[in-house]
């Protein structure tokens, strides 16, 4: 029986791109990330140029629409500017919750609990958001789901 050999990576194996190929390379650092298409990413998957990814993992998202919430806490109204907000991996627990809450306030509980924000304080904000900040708070999101940590553990059992 002949051994089967599948390339799951479209370009190992293949020849290098000789100069005369209808590809033109270009190597040009111009200083600036929007100038550079990750073949490798969608849309979805690439953070806002915008977003800031920070230390501890989570990413700050500033808002392109600041939005203003009235809060009342001791007894005292305040009003609280939110021009940005920071996204966490989400947890098992989350997930829970999540599955657990209305379909229509679906996606408000994922931000609340991404963002560890107070629902009630969350669905507020939610409700001013800009729909650009909430296609930016979504990539985010999907940015976690893809770009999972590098563990350093052998995927090989053994």
């Amino acid at each position: 029986m002949a051994n089967l050999k599948i390339d799951l990576d479209e370009d190992e194996g293949k020849a290098p791109v000789d100069a005369a190929s209808d590809d033109t390379i270009v190597v040009e650092d111009t200083g600036s990330k929007t100038d550079i298409v990750d073949e490798d990413a969608g849309d979805t998957d690439r953070l806002p140029d915008h977003a800031v990814v920070n230390g501890d993992g989570s990413i700050t998202l500033p808002l392109l629409e600041p939005v203003t919430v009235r809060t009342k806490k001791d007894g005292r109204i305040s009003e609280r500017k939110f021009d940005s907000l920071t996204f966490y991996r989400l947890r098992g627990v989350d997930l829970q919750v999540i599955q657990s809450s209305p379909k229509e306030k679906e996606t408000a509980v994922v931000f609340a609990r991404s963002t560890r924000t107070m629902q009630a304080l969350m669905d507020a904000i939610f409700a001013k958001l800009d729909m650009a900040d909430i296609a930016d708070g979504g990539r985010v999101l999907n940015h976690f789901l893809t770009s999972g940590r590098k563990t350093g553990r052998s995927s090989s059992a053994g």
